[in-house]
């Protein structure tokens, strides 16, 4: 499953308790947009590549000091395809080196970043002695965007309109593996995604909206009883469900710590049932053992519900069931 990037999971939280300020918001849209950009690459990916394809999403290596993070990897055969996606809106020109843009210069050249995750797994590859071709893909996900490459580079740059047709001929090369355990030998260099340093400042977190807030309207007009949270929009939720999601948002807003129970109790706000917090707690979350003189919290993974619990996924659905109770 593609994931959002934890800067973009901060500003939608953020953005639902708080009044983001125009950078925040223009960076949470630049992050929206090259997401939903991600997500129509990973469906062009599988409507139009067939045959037997090792496909790696959203990955983050390391190479000895060097941290790359990656947004798609194909494997065909025994060639390996890195894409980086951008969702770009414009007319760009790559000519000595120099990428432009409406005839001004940008600062930075956009390969850039493509070609040393090539040159990390070129060297992964190396070191384990396998034989493998990396190519790099540059992928323009935005059809308001036109290209115009006067360079003579390695790399294959492609509009949204020219990818079915580089999948399509993906098709045509042979699909023979040579190295069936290659994603295993790029796993062994992952690590964790990068983590947003965005905080929110003593005045913001004193006057953040508090209580539980609603998945379908993004309100906080709700009333709970024994087994559900209800939203005045009319939406109905488990309210396991809505306490655990709630304690994860806590959790992304303050990544850089513990979750503590006065920090919770704050979040949620004067409708907290305190008992039934504790007891989510101690059911859902992981608790950092406690010393004799000192007493810790619960560890936090700094993600989004559907992130942090990923693998418990059907024992949550399989609780819906709760909203029927008396």
């Amino acid at each position: 499953m593609r994931k959002k990037s934890h800067e973009l999971q901060w500003l939608e939280i953020a953005g639902k308790r708080k009044q983001l300020d125009e950078e925040e918001q223009r960076a949470l849209l630049r992050l929206q947009k090259g997401f939903l950009g991600e997500q129509q690459m990973d469906k062009l990916v599988e409507s139009f590549l067939l045959g037997k394809v090792t496909i790696i999403d959203d990955i983050t290596l390391q190479y000895q000091s060097v941290i790359v993070q990656i947004d798609k990897i194909l494997v065909v055969g025994n060639i390996v395809y890195i894409i980086d996606m951008k969702f770009y809106q414009g007319n760009y020109i790559l000519q000595n080196n120099s990428w432009q843009r409406a005839g001004k210069k940008l600062p930075t050249n956009i390969l850039d970043q493509l070609r040393r995750a090539v040159r990390v797994l070129e060297n992964i590859f190396k070191e384990q002695q396998m034989n493998v071709q990396v190519r790099g893909v540059l992928a323009f996900l935005n059809p308001d965007s036109n290209i115009e490459i006067k360079d003579n580079i390695s790399e294959r740059v492609l509009t949204f309109n020219e990818i079915p047709s580089w999948l399509l001929e993906l098709n045509k090369q042979a699909l023979e593996e040579r190295y069936p355990h290659l994603q295993s030998v790029l796993f062994q260099y992952q690590i964790e995604a990068f983590r947003t340093k965005r905080q929110l400042t003593l005045d913001e977190e004193k006057h953040l909206q508090k209580g539980i807030c609603c998945p379908r309207c993004h309100q906080f007009k709700t009333r709970q009883n024994k087994h559900k949270v209800i939203c005045s929009c009319g939406h109905e939720e488990v309210k396991a469900i809505a306490y655990a999601r709630t304690i994860t948002e806590y959790g992304v807003l303050f990544h850089d710590r513990e979750l503590r129970l006065k920090g919770l109790k704050n979040f949620f706000g004067k409708d907290l049932q305190e008992a039934y917090l504790k007891y989510i707690l101690h059911k859902y979350f992981i608790a950092i053992q406690s010393t004799t003189k000192k007493r810790f919290g619960h560890e936090n993974k700094g993600l989004i519900f559907d992130y942090w619990f990923e693998d418990d996924m059907e024992y949550f659905k399989r609780l819906e069931h709760r909203k029927t109770w008396k």
